[in-house]
């Protein structure tokens, strides 16, 4: 589940903004999402990257914020090849892999607070 989200999500921010940016918006929150971990859950030791993938999810979500009337605009998506439902689908698949990996989360074993510390340093 990683690495498909990983594959969509990371080319999506790389190809809109650079590969440093990319690893910066994967790095910071990957580290981030640990230490949240190490805070919350003091006793566990927690690896993998679901902090850094968590990151560019939030990262897409803050860039869909920051430009929503840009996005969803009539006036900017007029030309009636449905740029705007797109949008709309693209937001929505957001939304729908944090529940699941949220709800994946649940399960032993794996680190909801890396999930969140990494969405949070990410946004």
């Amino acid at each position: 589940l990683n690495m498909i989200a990983l594959w969509f999500i990371g080319k999506a921010v790389e190809q809109c903004h650079g590969s440093m940016a990319a690893v910066i918006l994967f790095v910071i929150p990957a580290v981030g999402g640990t230490i949240l971990s190490a805070l919350f859950l003091p006793e566990y030791i927690s690896v993998g990257a679901s902090g850094g993938i968590f990151g560019l999810i939030g990262a897409c979500i803050a860039d869909i914020c920051i430009n929503w009337s840009l996005l969803f605009s009539k006036h900017a998506n007029d030309s009636g090849d449905g740029t705007r439902f797109r949008h709309v689908r693209v937001l929505l698949w957001l939304l729908f892999d944090i529940v699941i990996n949220c709800l994946v989360g649940l399960t032993p074993f794996v680190d909801n607070f890396a999930h969140l510390g990494g969405m949070v340093y990410g946004f």
